[in-house]
């Protein structure tokens, strides 16, 4: 589990570079704006998790440098003139920021203590997106320029989605690396007991707080994604529903596991593309079919799609 992850690992990454090259050319526009959607919820999933998952913290201020970082790579291209390259990390830099803000304090909280203080957080930042007229177009929205990528203009899926497909390979493998890191070992004893996390010699405190901030950077990275095939951001884009939606993915694919998480995102994200072509009429009930799925897993699948399959094989493994 731990150390420098094999090249091998690495090779998926590579595959998935080289079929976002590639897809644009043969898949219909509409399955490639699926496919950027999936892949901007896989690296906001990822953030959550490493959260949620590696460190034990139930937070929910992740939707708010969402926003952030959706808001942030607009207006500083609309607002200061700044180029695509340089406010897309810039934005989510901020957000990694107001993270780190968020974090002193929030990091001397605890279980439902933690989750009201942070949700509280998300839906301040939600209320401040709909009520800053002059700045983010409150409830009426903001209309979003097509980003330039090296004078590349972007601005729809088929020529956002190789860009989106690299930005989650990369993402991916940072996040390869920094679980398998010292950082990584602290996270997991962090969530496993804080108390022998703390006996073991690892600063508790300061730990929470670089996660936070690392989680918020993800967050901010998915917003400046969405602007490359969006032409258009709203506040309810990160409303309540968004919050249950991540929070199924990560858990329904397993907390704590990067595949799990990318799993959650692939199953939860195509289930509304499901419903519309079978169950146009549940549509409606989507966010409480979340929530019914959502229970249900903790019920009987409390390690989540990935892991029940890997638990499944093992025992097969171990039977024969």
């Amino acid at each position: 589990m731990h150390g420098t992850p094999r090249l091998t690992r690495l090779l998926p990454l590579l595959a998935l570079v080289l079929l976002g090259a590639l897809l644009p050319l043969f898949v219909p526009q509409y399955y490639l704006y699926i496919g950027n959607m999936l892949m901007m919820y896989a690296v906001l999933a990822l953030g959550l998790d490493l959260l949620l998952g590696w460190a034990g913290q139930f937070a929910f201020a992740h939707i708010a440098f969402f926003g952030v970082g959706a808001y942030g790579t607009v207006l500083l291209q609309s607002r200061l003139g700044l180029p695509f390259v340089v406010s897309m990390p810039l934005a989510a830099l901020l957000a990694g920021l107001l993270g780190l803000l968020i974090a002193f304090p929030a990091a001397r909280l605890r279980a439902v203590y933690l989750a009201l203080a942070t949700f509280a957080f998300a839906e301040g930042a939600q209320w401040l997106f709909n009520a800053w007229d002059t700045v983010t177009g409150g409830a009426d929205g903001l209309r979003i320029k097509a980003p330039l990528l090296f004078g590349r203009a972007l601005g729809d899926d088929l020529r956002a989605f190789p860009f989106i497909a690299l930005i989650l390979a990369l993402v991916v493998a940072a996040t390869m690396y920094l679980t398998t890191s010292r950082l990584g070992r602290a996270l997991c004893a962090i969530r496993d007991s804080e108390h022998a996390a703390a006996a073991s010699g690892i600063d508790v405190r300061m730990t929470k707080v670089i996660v936070f901030a690392l989680s918020a950077c993800y967050a901010g990275i998915a917003g400046g994604m969405l602007t490359t095939f969006q032409s258009f951001i709203h506040p309810e884009s990160f409303g309540f529903a968004q919050v249950v939606l991540m929070l199924s993915m990560v858990v329904v694919g397993g907390l704590g596991s990067l595949a799990g998480t990318l799993v959650g995102v692939l199953a939860l994200g195509l289930l509304p593309e499901v419903l519309r072509t079978t169950m146009r009429s549940l549509l409606i009930w989507q966010e409480l079919v979340y929530g019914l799925i959502l229970v249900l897993a903790m019920m009987y699948m409390p390690r989540g799609l990935w892991g029940t399959f890997v638990r499944g094989k093992a025992g097969r493994k171990t039977s024969r």
